[in-house]
């Protein structure tokens, strides 16, 4: 923790402590040149960004960055703190991979990772203990990304298994690296009267006055990948409902105007209706390994573990096997 500092040329100091996260924050937003791409970096909402940034500024009783419509900029308390900031952050990041290569040494300390539920998580924990031979492996469930990045920031987790989609791109924080596994097309599941399903490929504008059923535990930022890829085909305002995964399925076979988008990689989980394939693949899920400096798992061997298991016979299926013979070159094909 730093404290004092000491006000310029007045000889007056203040009793303000700050620490290393508070230097992360201003470091992020720094880098960032915005409250908004800051937040999204480090995993927070604005409003709570902004909370801890003004927390930092009353404590200071100085403005550390300069806000306008073109972003922010350090004042020039803000330069100070920050030419100091990133040498001690740099010091920080060194003595936490000292200690992180310190305990990865096999000593029966589990080495914890988290995952998203995809058609990869049952596969993770076998490969990373391939990849790490001599610790226990525990998995820990992640389900959104403010989960990630916060697992992943204060060590509860090594390494994470997410996704993301075109126009939702995870950018990682500083510290954090990101290797993608593949990309996944987006089909859809329609009701067996919804005048898609005889049709093995629609367009999304051909599902144009559907009803859009989304499970309760979708991740937050495919709706807004959907309803980005709506409007862009011409659709305008979607109807979307979020059910649980029990009552997408009833829905589905009840609902004539239904539509449940569903990933390509089947691992088993029934589909309540014809699965249709999209024109152009609007919708596409992209899966992703997420790790903090200093984690002592071989990701890339992680990444070719994955896409092995994903090529096991009888294990993951694709869902339009046509489609993907088709199609060469996606994930899992």
């Amino acid at each position: 923790m730093i404290s004092p500092l000491i006000g310029p040329g007045d000889g007056h100091t203040w009793p303000v402590e700050i620490d290393v996260r508070h230097l992360r924050l201003l470091d992020a937003i720094a880098s960032a040149g915005s409250m908004a791409k800051a937040a999204t970096a480090l995993g927070l909402s604005q409003p709570a960004l902004s909370t801890q940034l003004h927390r930092v500024e009353r404590a200071l009783e100085r403005t550390v960055f300069e806000r306008d419509r073109h972003g922010v900029r350090p004042t020039a308390l803000g330069e100070v703190l920050l030419d100091h900031a990133r040498r001690v952050l740099a010091a920080a990041d060194d003595l936490e991979l000292a200690i992180r290569r310190f305990h990865s040494a096999p000593s029966g300390e589990p080495l914890r990772i988290g995952a998203l539920p995809t058609v990869f998580a049952e596969a993770l924990s076998g490969v990373v203990a391939a990849a790490a031979p001599g610790r226990p492996v525990e998995l820990l469930t992640l389900t959104n990304r403010t989960e990630v990045f916060s697992a992943l920031r204060d060590g509860t987790v090594e390494l994470a298994l997410y996704v993301d989609h075109p126009g939702q791109e995870i950018v990682p924080p500083d510290g954090v690296h990101l290797l993608p596994v593949g990309t996944e097309p987006v089909f859809v599941a329609v009701s067996p009267e919804h005048p898609a399903a005889a049709r093995g490929e629609v367009s999304l504008a051909d599902l144009d006055g559907s009803v859009w059923l989304l499970p309760s535990d979708e991740t937050d930022e495919f709706p807004e990948h959907l309803a980005d890829q709506c409007a862009r085909a011409g659709l305008g305002a979607i109807t979307v409902r979020k059910l649980d995964p029990m009552v997408v399925r009833r829905t589905v076979q009840h609902e004539p105007r239904a539509v449940a988008p569903t990933r390509s990689l089947d691992s088993g989980s029934a589909i309540p209706g014809p699965v249709v394939a999209l024109r152009g693949v609007p919708l596409r899920t992209r899966h992703l390994l997420l790790w903090r400096d200093g984690s002592s798992i071989d990701v890339p061997a992680v990444r070719s573990g994955l896409m092995h298991a994903i090529a096991e016979p009888g294990v993951i299926r694709h869902r339009l096997p046509a489609w993907a013979a088709a199609n060469p070159g996606w994930l899992g094909t």
